[in-house]
């Protein structure tokens, strides 16, 4: 499988919601996921595709490709 985020994406993520004051829990309840779910993420315990990386963009109104490898969109 071919992952189309960026290898440090939990670190981007985790960076812009400390710069913008964002808890980790808002985050989780709006795209559906659980808390530790959530810190698995951005712990990097489970992987930061895709679909997760579509989740979070939307569910903050930030550009997908911020996460991207490549520019996809």
């Amino acid at each position: 499988m071919t992952l189309v985020t960026k290898k440090d994406s939990n670190e981007i993520l985790k960076d812009y919601l400390k710069s913008h004051g964002i808890t980790q829990h808002y985050v989780a309840t709006k795209i559906g996921m659980s808390d530790q779910a959530f810190s698995n993420l951005i712990k990097d315990r489970t992987k930061f595709n895709g679909d997760k990386a579509i989740m979070v963009s939307h569910a903050l109104n930030i550009p997908l490709s911020i996460f991207l490898d490549k520019n996809y969109t």
